[in-house]
């Protein structure tokens, strides 16, 4: 998957807060693997992976715990 094509199925995505089309709208770094996405939401951090046919992403806070972990289909 590309980033243009990870960056269209997260604007397309429906999901609760606007979270996707926010994250298709930062600058990303190519990290293995995925990006990571510049800036914070709210004190969320987020990390986008590709899988096979989705991309998943990863939230995390500076403060640790257990990230939030969904998938956006592409």
């Amino acid at each position: 998957m590309t980033e243009a094509e990870a960056r269209a199925a997260l604007r397309a995505f429906v999901g609760v807060g606007d979270i996707e089309p926010w994250i298709a709208g930062r600058f990303w770094k190519v990290v293995a693997g995925g990006w990571t996405v510049a800036g914070e939401l709210q004190g969320w951090r987020f990390r986008l992976e590709v899988m096979p046919g989705e991309v998943r992403i990863i939230a995390s806070t500076a403060g640790g715990g257990e990230p939030a972990v969904w998938t956006v289909p592409s």
